[in-house]
């Protein structure tokens, strides 16, 4: 199952019964997005309105978070109708992996491939991976009674050592800076490779070692899988990191399989979808419908301050929220960039355009966190009267 509160991954059978803190957290915060109902009269004045700052405007910029598959679509027709920027990869998380793709290639895996086919899972990042996807042990333990190895590098606490040793796997954890990993796995793997070409090296030698027995598990692996979670990478230049780890895992493939599993947020939904329609991954201009990709230039960040500098209500902002987050991607009362630009919000707070949850409010095409598998995931509560999905102010917008 898809589950659009647990980093789009559930192995429950009905998502509607699941007993899961963060599920529980997620409906609370969606309730508390509601206010009373508007008048439909109120909502054809905003698209009047609306409609008449996106023909005056000379730039316009459509952001936000997209969950869904369907908004995803709408969002590129409505910027590729009025020549916009298009950037929906929240703080650039996703561009983490996408930049560093882009350069080196990647030897990827699924979800299902790693948990039928892996024993060795090193899991690099802190207890906050747990957190967004509480449900991460159970999706890969497959209870075989082949002992299975789950290495944690960086700052992971008791409570998650104690969740994936309840799935079934041998259990290591090894607190590290996060910026070290690459490295680390570079010296263990040169490492491994002197052990097994010295085959005088002494018992008693190895035993020195505080963690051969980890080393030897390690270099004994037929299958690794090396998961990380990019939202999780607030090093600068992740985006080098995340590169130094694709190439040290191709290495490993010259004499044992090893696969990466970058995780991703929702972001990853409307990339794939982006990746299609247009050839990129997102961050794309459009000029007379031709996208220009330009990964550094058309963040909504750098849209922004180009925006600063102009005069006023010559750009506009389309701001999209259809997720269940708690905390708001751009507050235009807060940043200085956005007060030069009108913006359209489509959240679920939204004064004129109410937006549904997607996969909560109404259904919505969602990819699961390893962008491996899309499902159609079906309302599970009913929307105000006046809340509708993004797709139907996107569309009531480029009319």
């Amino acid at each position: 199952m898809i589950c659009p509160f647990c980093s789009l991954l559930c192995d429950a059978e009905d998502l509607r019964t699941i007993s899961c803190d963060r599920r529980t957290d997620s409906l609370a915060k969606v309730a508390s997005l509601r206010r009373e109902p508007s008048r439909e009269a109120e909502a054809e004045v905003g698209l009047s309105e609306a409609k008449r700052a996106l023909q005056r405007a000379k730039r316009v910029l459509v952001t936000g978070r997209i969950a869904s598959v369907e908004t995803a679509r709408a969002a590129i027709a409505f910027a590729i109708q009025y020549n916009a920027t298009i950037d929906c990869a929240e703080a650039g998380h996703v561009f983490k992996n996408v930049l560093a793709l882009q350069r080196s290639g990647m030897h990827s895996v699924s979800i299902a491939e790693a948990r039928d086919h892996s024993d060795l899972f090193i899991i690099v990042g802190d207890d906050r991976m747990l957190h967004s996807v509480p449900r991460m042990p159970a999706a890969f333990a497959n209870y075989s009674p082949i002992s299975r190895t789950v290495l944690l590098l960086g700052e992971f606490g008791p409570d998650s050592i104690r969740k994936w040793k309840g799935a079934g796997f041998d259990t290591w954890a090894v607190h590290c800076d996060l910026k070290n990993v690459p490295m680390a796995l570079s010296q263990w793997a040169r490492w491994s490779d002197r052990v097994s070409q010295d085959q005088a090296k002494s018992k008693e030698e190895a035993e020195r070692s505080h963690a051969s027995g980890l080393l030897d598990r390690m270099a004994r692996s037929a299958y690794t899988t090396v998961l990380w979670c990019a939202e999780h990478l607030t090093m600068e230049h992740a985006d080098l990191w995340v590169e130094r780890m694709f190439q040290w895992v191709a290495t490993r493939n010259e004499k044992s399989r090893c696969a990466a599993l970058p995780w991703t947020s929702t972001d990853g939904t409307f990339q794939q979808v982006c990746t299609w329609q247009t050839g990129f991954p997102g961050r794309v201009a459009f000029r007379d419908g031709v996208p220009e990709y330009d990964p550094l230039q058309n963040a909504y960040e750098q849209w922004l301050e180009r925006a600063s500098r102009i005069a006023a209500t010559e750009s506009v902002v389309v701001l999209i929220d259809e997720t269940a987050s708690a905390t708001t991607f751009l507050q235009p009362q807060t940043i200085p960039q956005l007060k030069n630009s009108a913006v359209i919000e489509l959240t679920g707070t939204s004064e004129w355009f109410p937006t549904a949850i997607a996969g909560i409010e109404t259904g919505a095409g969602l990819f699961r966190a390893d962008q491996t598998l899309l499902a159609n995931v079906l309302p599970t509560i009913e929307p105000p009267v006046d809340c509708k999905p993004a797709t139907f102010w996107l569309e009531g917008l480029s009319r």
